[in-house]
């Protein structure tokens, strides 16, 4: 009995630490270099934006994919919970990928937008900010030269949460918001601060691992 309930104790203590507190992830291709390597083994900080509520609670539990996707259809409404620091330009975060939820990016924050700040739009700035009101749940559309919102003629448009522009700084090869445009704050998992440990995964196993850069912090 008391062998089961500290299981349960344990299991409730990572999914804790995963959802508020951090969680490690893998950089999978070059699209950060020179600052991040393909290999290196991230620790994702979530207390710094405030750990965010699951949208699936299963997904919570388990890393089985076949669970997972069975909760694909449940979504509870986004929260959460106050963090240290809001992101800021400059931040280097980690998302969930407008294409594929389940895949998680890498990418700095060059551009911020404030959660009621009036942008203009226009034929010229309506390829930026599409995907932004898009995702804010509005409708857009350019009709005999006139850019209609929601219905409705309108040269601005005020969003009803933060958005952020991210893109890699290996600008050459990085598929960021260059291609899916802005991503909403709710996407944001977290912070990245520092590199757990690095693997070349092209070296041979008794040179692959990158010392230098073990534990290594980002400001």
């Amino acid at each position: 009995m008391r062998t089961g309930k500290f299981i349960i104790g344990i299991l409730l203590l990572c999914c804790f630490i995963r959802m508020v507190i951090g969680e490690p992830c893998t950089v999978p291709s070059g699209s950060m270099e020179p600052t991040l390597l393909c290999g290196d083994r991230l620790w994702i900080n979530k207390l710094a934006y405030g750990g965010r509520f699951p949208s699936r609670w299963l997904n919570v539990f388990t890393w089985i994919g076949p669970l997972r996707l069975a909760d694909e259809e449940n979504h509870w409404e986004y929260r959460r919970l106050p963090g240290y620091s809001e992101p800021k330009q400059g931040d280097i975060a980690v998302f969930n990928s407008p294409a594929d939820p389940q895949l998680l990016l890498v990418k700095r924050i060059t551009r911020g937008v404030k959660k009621g700040e009036p942008l203009r739009i226009d034929r010229r700035t309506l390829l930026l900010y599409r995907s932004l009101i898009l995702r804010d749940g509005g409708k857009v559309m350019e009709k005999d030269g006139k850019i209609y919102i929601d219905g409705k003629s309108s040269s601005q448009y005020i969003p009803k949460q933060r958005f952020y522009y991210m893109e890699g700084d290996n600008r050459m090869n990085s598929h960021d918001s260059r291609s899916f445009g802005f991503i909403s704050e709710e996407a944001i998992i977290g912070k990245f601060d520092f590199v757990l440990f690095s693997i070349d995964s092209q070296k041979q196993w008794w040179k692959a691992i990158r010392l230098r850069r073990m534990m290594m912090r980002f400001p």
